[in-house]
């Protein structure tokens, strides 16, 4: 019975976790701040890279639903507009930004094949 119970305790833990996309925003410019309008929907983190200059931000999705993520950056403030569904998360375009996804590997993995036995009776 505690084998059962927690078998289902870990499955229900990380159906959360499986259940939404987690996005990279870069910017063209440096980011100053970022904020949401609803932090109960969907989290955004900026990341400082080596070159120390805060062009990536990390964006967590919490329940689904829509928001906006306000970015200032160079003076001026950009507005994106985020939906959350079950299984996706889409962001509208704006100029500026490039969106890529977290969680889908990338298409093309090249794997070397194992190197060849060079003689030997082994």
């Amino acid at each position: 019975m505690i084998k059962k119970i927690l078998t289902i305790l870990l499955v229900s833990c990380t159906l959360p976790a499986m259940a939404f996309e987690d996005y990279m925003i870069v910017s063209e410019q440096p980011v100053k701040s970022v904020t949401v309008q609803n932090e109960n929907i969907v989290n955004v983190k900026s990341i400082f890279t080596i070159d120390n200059q805060k062009k990536l931000l990390i964006v967590t999705p919490k329940k689904t639903g829509k928001t906006k993520i306000y970015i200032t950056s160079a003076g001026k403030v950009s507005m994106l507009d985020i939906k959350i569904t079950s299984k996706t998360t889409k962001l509208t375009p704006h100029e500026g930004f490039e969106y890529y996804t977290i969680d889908i590997p990338p298409e093309e993995i090249f794997i070397p094949a194992p190197p060849k036995k060079l003689g030997g009776n082994n």
